[in-house]
């Protein structure tokens, strides 16, 4: 056992993990923890130790103030809890708030997220997403029009070519000699290449005929397998594909008995009211000039109000990691 493993593994039978953990464990949406002296990599030591507790709640959303610190905190949870436990949820632009220029890694980012936590089969004990108000402002797609949405294709089932054109072209996806970026397909023969929005390698499925004879995700630059998939799920570009009618808050897609951690609530409704007014703002002067996929995010206004996810918060269980108004439990 490492030294890292070893702390950890003391972090999980301290008393105050203990204790939060038990509080935790009585499933109440009225529970309110606060938590006061910690400081540095404290406050990732404490949720790691918690959410790896058998009675520390299923899965842990962490919201921190900002895209910088949330970033710092993803990197201390993924080394504490693995890469497969801790995941990052961001906002879909090159700058928070700044709604000129999408990133497409962020896009991809999101999709790939909201695909893992939204699967029938997903593992969902001892996660934890982090994130920051800039990425909560924005809205998701809805699990069930997700999964209608996703296209699944399974080794040794028969594969009809011209139908997977046909719906990839439909969900916006382009055709490329070779695929290097999210959203890109090729054709060559009887081998696929195909770049989901939802994952962070390409697929190539080899047919012998029209059966799938296998499935691998392959890296783009060398061309060379990673490894062999019996299935995939492809997903569309969820920022563009679907109506504001399809779309909800990501505490409405959260497993039941979600457990929220808060660094600070007061800023987290000024942010979120901040990038309103932007967003209002910006809308108001798109034009044809900017590009397609923008004014499509835009067109139906998928943001929240702020108020709205206050009270979706306030449905939950949650942690504040620093001093807040109001009353609380303090450990």
């Amino acid at each position: 056992m490492s030294n890292l493993q070893h702390l950890i593994a003391a972090y999980r039978k301290h008393p105050a993990v203990t204790k939060i953990a038990q509080n935790l464990d009585n499933q109440s949406p009225s529970v309110r923890i606060q938590l006061d002296g910690l400081t540095g990599a404290q406050e990732s030591f404490v949720l790691a130790a918690t959410a790896g507790r058998t009675g520390g709640g299923g899965f842990h959303l962490f919201i921190a103030n900002g895209k910088e610190e949330a970033a710092y905190r993803h990197n201390d949870l993924q080394g504490l809890l693995g890469l497969e436990a801790a995941h990052f949820f961001p906002d879909s632009f090159k700058r928070p708030a700044f709604f000129d220029d999408l990133n497409q890694t962020h896009i991809l980012q999101r999709s790939e997220v909201i695909s893992k936590i939204t699967m029938p089969q997903s593992e969902t004990t001892g996660v934890v997403l982090v994130t920051y108000p800039e990425a909560l402002f924005e809205k998701v797609v809805r699990p069930d029009v997700l999964a209608q949405s996703r296209i699944e294709v399974k080794k040794g089932e028969k594969l009809d070519v011209d139908f997977v054109i046909q719906v990839l072209v439909e969900y916006g996806f382009e055709r490329a000699d070779f695929v290097y970026e999210p959203g890109q397909f090729s054709i060559r023969g009887g081998i696929i290449d195909l770049f989901s929005w939802g994952n962070e390698l390409p697929y190539r499925i080899e047919l012998f005929d029209d059966e799938v004879e296998s499935i691998r995700i392959f890296d783009p630059l060398t061309q060379l397998s990673q490894r062999s998939l019996s299935s995939v799920n492809i997903v569309p570009n969820l920022n563009t594909r679907f109506r504001q009618d399809q779309k909800v808050s990501l505490f409405q897609i959260l497993p039941p008995g979600t457990v929220i951690w808060i660094k600070d609530f007061q800023l987290l409704l000024d942010r979120l009211q901040h990038c309103f007014e932007r967003a209002e703002q910006f809308a108001g002067k798109l034009t044809a000039l900017d590009s397609a996929e923008l004014r499509e995010v835009f067109r139906d206004r998928a943001f929240l109000y702020p108020g709205d996810v206050a009270g979706e918060i306030a449905e939950r269980t949650l942690v504040f990691t620093e001093k807040q108004g109001g009353v609380v439990k303090s450990i």
